[in-house]
């Protein structure tokens, strides 16, 4: 649409907070683990809902488990994780995280870390007091995606004005 290429390899996948948390919290270290595969989710929820609707690849980076939702195999999964993941710019970097589920406010204080600067969470409890948090309404534990709920988003974060310097 843009006519750019993904400068991110967090692209259709997806990753529990904790997983996202730990990924965020040790970034570099993890990165430069090697992509690894399983044959099944230390998340059981997803994998029943994996086994009973489609088959995708899950893939290790230390202890972060990732959902390649969007690819056929772990090939595909590996070639554009590889080839994105070069395209990183280290110097740029923002994290975007949707918590789903259980509100954890230790998980979401450890995901903002020292510098909140360069990250957002979105989450749906509305007492939080959280440097990266953004509260999004839900009456149900699941608030989505940014790719398939986008609407739901827009109009409590201003993603420009944050990636800019402005907010």
């Amino acid at each position: 649409m843009l006519g750019r290429d993904y400068n991110t390899p967090f692209v259709g996948l997806f990753m529990m907070p904790e997983c996202f948390t730990e990924l965020v919290t040790h970034f570099e270290a993890t990165m430069q683990q090697e992509l690894r595969f399983v044959n099944e989710s230390k998340y059981p929820e997803h994998d029943r809902q994996r086994k009973a609707n489609k088959l995708y690849p899950i893939g290790l980076l230390g202890n972060c488990e990732i959902h390649f939702l969007h690819y056929a195999n772990e090939q595909e999964a590996l070639e554009k994780w590889n080839r994105r993941k070069q395209r990183i710019d280290t110097q740029h970097l923002y994290f975007v995280m949707v918590a789903n589920g259980d509100y954890d406010e230790a998980l979401l204080k450890q995901y903002a870390g020292n510098d909140a600067s360069n990250k957002v969470c979105f989450h749906r409890e509305q007492s939080a007091q959280l440097p990266t948090g953004v509260y999004i309404p839900s009456e149900t534990p699941e608030m989505g995606n940014l790719y398939s709920q986008y609407q739901r988003f827009v109009g409590w974060f201003d993603f420009a004005d944050w990636i800019l310097g402005r907010k």
